[in-house]
Formats: C-alpha cells, sequence, structure tokens
C-alpha cells in the first residue's frame, strides 16, 4: 500500500488560542483573473518533468483563486529562493507559461483552478480525502509532471497542514500528488511561512524522501518517512505553529536523504529538480516554411521558440521543413545542414533556414527534339521542378533530320547542361536540320 505522509502541528501552549499574524509578501500572477483546469501552453522549460500548481475548492466552496494565486506565486517563490540558498545546483522545477508582456519569474507560475464535482463534505475525512482528491484531480495527469495542490476547503483536522500522496521519486501523475490544506494549520499563505514550509516538507516527500532503509537517522514508527536528528530539518515530522520555512534546514548533515554518499534514494539527484544555472535556448527560423523538434521531447517552434535548459543538459534539434521546403542550414551555435546538438553551457542560439524544396526550370525548345534528365523529357517548350540543393544535368537529344545545335540562356555549348538547384534557372535548346 502507498505510504501517506502528513505533517502535523506542534501548537505552543502560548499560542493556542491564535495563531501568529503575518505579512504577506507582494507577488504578482500574471495570470489576472484567467481560471482555467488546463495546463498551459507553451511551456517555459524544456524539460517536460516539472511541478504544476493546482488550486482546488469544493463544489460549494467560495472561489477565493484570485486572491490567493499572487500569494501561491509569493510562496512559491519563497521555496525556490530557500532551495537556491540550501543549495545553489538545484531547485525545484516549478511550469511556467510565457503570459503576454510578463517579466521573468514567479509571476509566469501556471496555475490551475479547479472546483471539484463533490461538496466539502465529500473531503472532511481525513484518511479519505487525499486519494478522493487524487482520483479526482491527478487521473488524467501526465506521468512527467508532480503536482502541488492547495485545496481550499474545510478540514476536520486543523493539526494537519500537509499530505503527500505517495512517495514517488520517479513517478508523476496519480501517484505524484502533494496537498496543502488551506483552511488547516497557520493562514499565512503568501508570506514564506508555516503554509509555504509544509508545502516544500510534503514535496520533498514527493520526489522521494525519506526511504524507511539507509537513512540513519530515521524516527520511528509511526514517523517513519521522516529524520529525527534536527528539529529544523525541514523533513522532521512535526512543526512549531509559526515556524517559517527560512528557518528550516535541507537534511541536517546531509546523511539522510539529500546529498548523502548512501546507497539508498537520494533527493538532489530528482529529475524535478533544475540543475542551475539554466541557460535560455533561444531557436528561430527564416526562409521557407518548418518545424523545429527536439530529443528529448519538449521543444516545438514555433510558437516556443525559447525555453530555459539545464546547466550542461544536451539537446538535439531537428528540423521538419514544411511541404514545399527544406532545410537549407543551421546558423548559430550550430553548422551544416544535417543534425543539431548543443550543449547547454552559456545561453544558446540556433537558427534554422529553410529554402524551396525545388526552383522552377524552364526549358524552350526550337526545331525538334528533346531535353531529358529533370521529370518527364520535354519535346516542346515547358516547365519542371528543379530540385533544390543538388546539381541536375539536362540532356538534349534530336529528332531524326535533326542536329543539336547548342544551348543558351543558363547553359552554352552542345554537350549536357548541369544545373545547380539554388535559384530558378532558364534554358533554351536549339535544334536545327541536318
Amino acid at each position: 500500500m502507498p505510504r501517506v505522509t502528513v505533517y502535523a502541528v506542534v501548537t505552543l501552549a502560548a499560542a493556542l488560542w491564535i495563531a501568529p499574524a503575518h505579512a504577506a509578501a507582494t507577488a504578482i500572477w500574471c495570470g489576472g483573473t484567467q481560471e482555467t483546469a488546463q495546463n498551459r501552453v507553451p511551456e517555459l522549460q524544456y524539460a517536460q518533468t516539472q511541478i504544476h500548481v493546482v488550486y482546488a475548492i469544493p463544489s460549494d466552496g467560495a472561489d477565493h483563486f484570485a486572491a490567493d494565486a499572487p500569494l501561491i506565486v509569493a510562496d512559491v517563490e519563497a521555496i525556490d529562493t530557500w532551495w537556491r540558498t540550501q543549495d545553489p545546483t538545484r531547485t525545484p522545477r516549478f511550469d511556467l507559461y510565457p503570459f503576454p508582456g510578463c517579466p521573468s519569474g514567479f509571476g509566469q507560475l501556471d496555475i490551475s483552478f479547479i472546483r471539484l464535482a463533490n461538496p466539502a463534505s465529500t473531503y472532511q475525512d481525513t484518511t479519505a480525502r487525499t486519494k478522493r482528491l487524487s482520483d479526482e484531480l491527478l487521473r488524467l495527469a501526465s506521468d512527467d509532471v508532480k503536482t502541488l495542490v492547495y485545496y481550499d476547503g474545510p478540514v476536520a483536522d486543523n493539526n494537519i497542514c500537509g499530505t503527500s500522496a505517495f512517495v514517488a521519486p520517479v513517478d508523476g501523475g496519480r501517484f505524484g500528488g502533494t496537498f496543502v490544506w488551506l483552511q488547516g494549520c497557520d493562514p499565512d499563505l503568501g508570506s514564506g511561512g508555516e503554509t509555504a514550509r509544509v508545502a516544500t516538507h510534503e514535496l520533498i516527500h514527493d520526489l522521494g524522501a525519506e526511504p524507511d532503509n539507509g537513512p540513519p537517522h530515521g524516527c520511528p514508527p509511526p514517523n517513519n518517512g521522516h529524520p529525527c536528528d534536527s528539529s529544523a530539518d525541514i523533513l522532521y515530522p512535526f512543526v512549531s505553529t509559526g515556524a517559517t520555512l527560512a528557518s528550516a534546514v535541507l537534511d541536517a548533515n546531509r546523511d539522510d536523504y539529500y546529498g548523502h554518499s548512501g546507497s539508498w534514494w537520494d533527493v538532489q539527484d530528482s529529475d524535478w529538480l533544475e540543475r542551475l544555472p539554466q541557460f535560455p535556448l533561444t531557436i528561430s527560423t527564416t526562409g521557407g516554411k518548418g518545424t523545429i523538434f527536439s530529443s528529448p521531447k519538449g521543444l516545438s517552434c514555433p510558437p516556443a521558440c525559447s525555453v530555459l535548459v539545464d546547466n550542461h543538459a544536451t539537446v538535439s534539434v531537428g528540423a521538419a521543413p514544411a511541404a514545399g521546403s527544406r532545410l537549407l542550414r543551421w546558423q548559430g551555435d550550430c553548422t551544416g545542414s544535417t543534425s543539431c546538438t548543443v550543449t547547454m553551457d552559456a545561453a544558446k542560439n540556433v537558427m534554422a533556414v529553410f529554402g524551396p524544396a525545388s526552383y522552377k526550370l524552364t526549358v524552350a525548345l526550337s526545331g525538334r527534339g528533346k531535353v531529358s534528365g529533370v521529370g518527364g523529357a520535354c519535346t516542346a517548350s515547358c516547365t519542371r521542378p528543379l530540385p533544390g540543393g543538388q546539381a541536375s544535368t539536362l540532356r538534349a537529344t534530336a529528332a531524326r533530320g535533326y542536329r543539336f545545335a547548342g544551348w543558351s540562356g543558363d547553359c552554352n555549348g552542345r554537350g549536357s547542361c548541369r544545373l545547380q538547384g539554388n535559384q530558378p534557372h532558364r534554358v533554351a535548346a536549339r535544334f536545327v536540320r541536318t
């Protein structure tokens, strides 16, 4: 059975009756009042292993999305800042979308809004709530995506702030669910406080921390899956009311679940973490029509012609010319006319130069004879498609009683006519009586 992990709150006696006040951070979400249940595309990041954020309410719940979305952005930005402080080489890979006119940053966070099919009473039960929400929200989620859900509905136990659906180091989709109960615990969304700390704690669980076997400081049951060597550890099973994310530590002594040297799973290796610094890969096209694709998948141009890519990641880029076009060459950080591979150790720019797949060849004949070599033979004046990017040879054959007198136009002489497929051509073949 999957193990459900919870983050309980130790309420301080002096503050039992009220949660401490927190100042919410000022943040801007570029989605404004847009409410959509769909993942917005294109993605701003190249890797498909991303963490998508969802705000969910029961069918009879009040909609606070417009007010809460900027606060969610502020907490996600706090998670990013904290993680980079703890490990300058990694940070969670949150799903970003290029809202028009939006400056780079977490204002670009892709947040989905979902009004659930059932009323709040359906999700009250603490034990069944996570499974029900997972079944409803994550049933069709991509295996490449882990989902951070902010559920804004009443909860039966205010001492449970968040839950991870499954400790899943390499699983996304329905197994990649992290839940924050907004109406449980300290109402400090947007302050980088307890709610942000809970979200980070549960997200680390869903990145695979920590296995029961291997870590030296694992807590005894029923708190197994957590380290017990430091109460400051972000994965410690309890948190005092009013605790902030900034005061937490990512794996005290680095020997339980992050950056350790043991043989068990290390969250630092998760595909859902960016390798820093990221660099922009910018793709453009010119000339004829065509699209750009990549291996691994994740890049399609147009319209998504600029993405952030992990440090030292290798991206192979290919071109798919549209009908009537062909790839002439690559420019920028790729050259040649075949494959294009870039290693992202800096910002890279690649341009695919497309051109016509063929050019117009006009053949004029005088006298009696034929011209062959491109398409069907011409026995009278005609036009033929001249294949682009290659040399073609025309040959003139006189009819009985005639001889070939020579070429004019883009060929001359009386031998074969060799043409390069780099522009339209006009030739004339003259036949005279013998």
